[in-house]
Protein backbone atom coordinates (compact mmCIF):
# COMPACT_ATOMS: atom_id res chain seq x y z
CA UNK A 1 0.00 0.00 0.00
CA UNK A 2 0.86 3.74 -0.39
CA UNK A 3 0.07 7.32 0.13
CA UNK A 4 0.13 9.67 -1.84
CA UNK A 5 2.08 13.06 -0.54
CA UNK A 6 0.01 15.14 -2.53
CA UNK A 7 -3.34 14.17 -2.07
CA UNK A 8 -2.59 13.74 1.85
CA UNK A 9 -3.74 16.41 4.45
CA UNK A 10 -2.27 14.64 7.62
CA UNK A 11 -5.78 13.81 9.19
CA UNK A 12 -4.53 10.65 10.65
CA UNK A 13 -7.56 8.93 10.03
CA UNK A 14 -6.18 6.05 7.99
CA UNK A 15 -3.87 5.30 10.70
CA UNK A 16 -5.77 3.07 13.16
CA UNK A 17 -6.83 0.43 10.11
CA UNK A 18 -3.32 -0.45 9.51
CA UNK A 19 -3.23 -3.93 11.07
CA UNK A 20 0.51 -3.90 11.89
CA UNK A 21 1.10 -0.37 12.65
CA UNK A 22 3.42 0.59 9.43
CA UNK A 23 1.49 4.50 8.72
CA UNK A 24 3.39 7.26 10.29
CA UNK A 25 3.64 10.96 9.94
CA UNK A 26 6.88 11.80 7.82
CA UNK A 27 8.09 15.52 6.44
CA UNK A 28 7.68 16.36 2.91
CA UNK A 29 8.65 19.27 1.48
CA UNK A 30 8.26 20.65 5.01
CA UNK A 31 4.80 19.40 5.33
CA UNK A 32 3.65 16.97 7.63
CA UNK A 33 2.30 13.80 5.54
CA UNK A 34 1.45 10.53 6.42
CA UNK A 35 3.54 7.45 4.73
CA UNK A 36 3.45 3.58 4.90
CA UNK A 37 6.65 2.20 5.75
CA UNK A 38 7.26 -0.40 2.34
CA UNK A 39 9.38 -2.96 4.93
CA UNK A 40 6.51 -3.24 7.69
CA UNK A 41 3.22 -3.49 5.30
CA UNK A 42 1.44 -6.79 4.56
CA UNK A 43 -0.74 -5.33 1.62
CA UNK A 44 -3.81 -6.42 3.64
CA UNK A 45 -5.60 -3.36 1.95
CA UNK A 46 -7.51 -2.83 5.40
CA UNK A 47 -6.50 0.67 4.69
CA UNK A 48 -7.89 0.96 1.45
CA UNK A 49 -11.21 -0.42 2.62
CA UNK A 50 -11.64 1.37 5.78
CA UNK A 51 -12.63 4.19 2.68
CA UNK A 52 -11.60 6.95 6.08
CA UNK A 53 -9.07 8.93 3.65
CA UNK A 54 -11.19 11.95 2.53
CA UNK A 55 -8.93 12.82 -0.78
CA UNK A 56 -8.85 9.34 -1.50
CA UNK A 57 -4.53 9.41 -0.86
CA UNK A 58 -4.52 5.60 -0.18
CA UNK A 59 -3.62 3.38 -3.12
CA UNK A 60 -2.43 0.14 -4.08
CA UNK A 61 0.29 -0.18 -6.77
CA UNK A 62 0.98 -2.92 -8.81
CA UNK A 63 2.90 -5.76 -7.01
CA UNK A 64 5.62 -7.54 -8.41
CA UNK A 65 7.21 -10.95 -7.60
CA UNK A 66 7.79 -11.92 -5.18
CA UNK A 67 5.97 -9.09 -2.90
CA UNK A 68 2.65 -10.43 -3.93
CA UNK A 69 2.99 -13.06 -1.78
CA UNK A 70 2.10 -10.63 0.87
CA UNK A 71 -0.95 -9.42 -0.12
CA UNK A 72 -2.10 -13.79 -0.30
CA UNK A 73 -1.15 -14.34 3.54
CA UNK A 74 -2.59 -10.88 4.34
CA UNK A 75 -5.92 -9.33 2.27
CA UNK A 76 -8.54 -11.75 1.84
CA UNK A 77 -9.34 -10.38 -1.22
CA UNK A 78 -6.23 -11.08 -3.16
CA UNK A 79 -7.20 -14.32 -4.86
CA UNK A 80 -4.50 -17.60 -5.47
CA UNK A 81 -1.12 -17.47 -5.15
CA UNK A 82 0.74 -16.17 -8.64
CA UNK A 83 3.75 -17.95 -9.41
CA UNK A 84 3.27 -21.55 -8.18
CA UNK A 85 2.49 -25.02 -9.42
CA UNK A 86 1.74 -27.80 -7.68
CA UNK A 87 -1.00 -30.43 -5.89
CA UNK A 88 -4.62 -28.93 -5.24
CA UNK A 89 -5.14 -28.10 -1.90
CA UNK A 90 -5.91 -31.56 0.76
CA UNK A 91 -9.71 -31.49 1.61
CA UNK A 92 -10.59 -29.22 4.64
CA UNK A 93 -9.91 -31.78 7.46
CA UNK A 94 -13.54 -30.03 8.94
CA UNK A 95 -14.95 -32.64 6.21
CA UNK A 96 -13.46 -35.64 7.34
CA UNK A 97 -16.79 -37.50 7.84
CA UNK A 98 -16.77 -37.36 3.88
CA UNK A 99 -13.30 -36.44 2.83
CA UNK A 100 -11.35 -38.90 5.09
CA UNK A 101 -8.95 -36.20 5.41
CA UNK A 102 -7.61 -37.89 8.28
CA UNK A 103 -6.64 -41.26 8.86
CA UNK A 104 -7.03 -43.36 11.96
CA UNK A 105 -3.77 -42.87 14.01
CA UNK A 106 -2.88 -39.53 12.12
CA UNK A 107 -2.69 -35.90 13.59
CA UNK A 108 -3.04 -33.38 11.04
CA UNK A 109 -1.94 -29.70 12.42
CA UNK A 110 -2.14 -26.16 11.46
CA UNK A 111 0.63 -23.75 12.87
CA UNK A 112 -0.91 -20.07 12.39
CA UNK A 113 2.18 -18.01 12.65
CA UNK A 114 1.24 -13.75 13.17
CA UNK A 115 -1.63 -12.20 13.80
CA UNK A 116 -2.46 -8.46 13.53
CA UNK A 117 -0.21 -6.36 15.07
CA UNK A 118 2.60 -8.70 14.37
CA UNK A 119 2.54 -10.55 11.25
CA UNK A 120 4.93 -13.18 10.31
CA UNK A 121 8.18 -12.88 8.38
CA UNK A 122 8.73 -15.63 5.93
CA UNK A 123 12.26 -16.50 8.05
CA UNK A 124 10.37 -16.93 10.74
CA UNK A 125 8.12 -19.73 9.32
CA UNK A 126 11.22 -21.13 7.68
CA UNK A 127 12.77 -21.31 11.02
CA UNK A 128 9.69 -23.44 12.22
CA UNK A 129 9.62 -25.43 8.86
CA UNK A 130 12.89 -27.17 9.29
CA UNK A 131 12.72 -27.42 12.75
CA UNK A 132 9.35 -29.55 12.05
CA UNK A 133 11.11 -31.58 9.20
CA UNK A 134 13.85 -32.47 11.74
CA UNK A 135 10.78 -34.13 13.71
CA UNK A 136 9.43 -36.54 10.79
CA UNK A 137 6.24 -34.83 9.30
CA UNK A 138 4.51 -34.64 6.35
CA UNK A 139 4.23 -30.77 4.98
CA UNK A 140 0.93 -31.24 2.90
CA UNK A 141 1.63 -31.07 -0.79
CA UNK A 142 -1.79 -28.72 -1.78
CA UNK A 143 -1.09 -26.00 1.43
CA UNK A 144 0.69 -22.46 -0.03
CA UNK A 145 3.50 -22.54 2.48
CA UNK A 146 4.67 -26.15 0.93
CA UNK A 147 4.23 -24.71 -2.60
CA UNK A 148 6.76 -21.97 -1.45
CA UNK A 149 9.66 -24.39 -0.43
CA UNK A 150 12.77 -25.14 -2.15
CA UNK A 151 13.61 -27.67 -0.54
CA UNK A 152 10.13 -29.69 1.37
CA UNK A 153 12.28 -32.29 3.17
CA UNK A 154 14.80 -29.40 4.37
CA UNK A 155 11.96 -27.30 5.63
CA UNK A 156 13.52 -24.43 3.33
CA UNK A 157 11.39 -21.96 1.27
CA UNK A 158 12.36 -20.05 -1.49
CA UNK A 159 15.25 -17.79 -1.02
CA UNK A 160 13.84 -14.57 -2.98
CA UNK A 161 11.03 -14.53 -0.05
CA UNK A 162 12.55 -14.57 2.72
CA UNK A 163 12.47 -10.97 3.24
CA UNK A 164 8.79 -11.01 2.63
CA UNK A 165 5.96 -11.43 4.90
CA UNK A 166 2.31 -11.93 5.83
CA UNK A 167 -0.04 -11.37 8.38
CA UNK A 168 -1.01 -14.72 8.99
CA UNK A 169 0.83 -17.67 7.54
CA UNK A 170 -0.39 -21.28 8.07
CA UNK A 171 1.64 -24.53 7.72
CA UNK A 172 -0.18 -27.40 7.63
CA UNK A 173 1.39 -31.17 8.16
CA UNK A 174 0.71 -34.82 9.25
CA UNK A 175 1.98 -36.64 11.32
CA UNK A 176 1.49 -40.47 13.58
CA UNK A 177 0.33 -39.91 16.87
CA UNK A 178 3.54 -41.63 17.87
CA UNK A 179 5.85 -38.87 16.68
CA UNK A 180 3.45 -35.69 17.34
CA UNK A 181 5.45 -35.30 20.33
CA UNK A 182 8.79 -35.51 18.84
CA UNK A 183 6.73 -32.22 17.09
CA UNK A 184 5.30 -30.24 19.67
CA UNK A 185 8.56 -30.07 21.51
CA UNK A 186 10.04 -29.18 18.06
CA UNK A 187 7.55 -26.13 18.07
CA UNK A 188 8.29 -25.26 21.61
CA UNK A 189 12.32 -25.54 20.94
CA UNK A 190 12.26 -22.92 18.23
CA UNK A 191 9.25 -20.58 19.60
CA UNK A 192 12.11 -18.35 21.81
CA UNK A 193 13.94 -17.89 18.39
CA UNK A 194 10.90 -16.70 16.52
CA UNK A 195 10.11 -13.23 16.73
CA UNK A 196 6.31 -13.79 16.16
CA UNK A 197 3.55 -15.38 17.90
CA UNK A 198 2.22 -18.91 16.54
CA UNK A 199 -1.14 -21.22 17.65
CA UNK A 200 -0.90 -24.80 17.25
CA UNK A 201 -4.41 -26.25 15.72
CA UNK A 202 -4.79 -30.96 16.03
CA UNK A 203 -7.03 -32.29 14.04
CA UNK A 204 -7.83 -35.67 14.41
CA UNK A 205 -10.35 -38.66 14.83
CA UNK A 206 -11.62 -39.48 18.40
CA UNK A 207 -11.39 -42.81 19.86
CA UNK A 208 -13.89 -45.05 20.10
CA UNK A 209 -15.14 -44.13 23.75
CA UNK A 210 -15.40 -40.08 22.74
CA UNK A 211 -11.86 -39.44 24.14
CA UNK A 212 -9.47 -36.96 21.91
CA UNK A 213 -6.30 -39.37 21.46
CA UNK A 214 -3.74 -36.28 21.21
CA UNK A 215 -4.81 -34.80 24.94
CA UNK A 216 -2.57 -36.32 26.65
CA UNK A 217 0.50 -35.69 24.39
CA UNK A 218 -0.26 -31.91 24.05
CA UNK A 219 -0.23 -32.16 27.77
CA UNK A 220 3.28 -34.05 27.75
CA UNK A 221 5.06 -31.98 25.35
CA UNK A 222 3.75 -28.85 27.74
CA UNK A 223 0.70 -26.94 26.08
CA UNK A 224 -2.50 -26.25 27.77
CA UNK A 225 -5.50 -27.29 25.54
CA UNK A 226 -8.14 -24.79 25.38
CA UNK A 227 -11.72 -25.67 25.44
CA UNK A 228 -12.94 -24.16 22.59
CA UNK A 229 -12.24 -27.34 20.09
CA UNK A 230 -14.78 -27.97 17.24
CA UNK A 231 -16.50 -31.26 16.62
CA UNK A 232 -17.94 -30.96 13.30
CA UNK A 233 -20.58 -33.93 12.16
CA UNK A 234 -22.99 -33.28 9.57
CA UNK A 235 -21.17 -30.54 7.77
CA UNK A 236 -19.82 -32.34 4.41
CA UNK A 237 -23.07 -33.77 4.00
CA UNK A 238 -26.11 -32.17 1.40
Amino acid sequence: MKISKEKCIACKACHPYCSVGAISFVLWEEKKKSEVAQADCVECGACLRSGVCPTNAIFMPELDWPRKIRAHFSNPYAGPLPGLKGAAPPPDPKLNEVTGRIPEGVTVVAVEVGRPGVGASFRDVQEICKALSGAGVTFDPGSSVTGLMANPAAGELREEILNEKGLNVVIHFSIPHQGLLRGLRALMEVSPWINTVFSIGLSNRLDEDGAIPTASIAEAAGLTLRPHAKTNTGLGRA
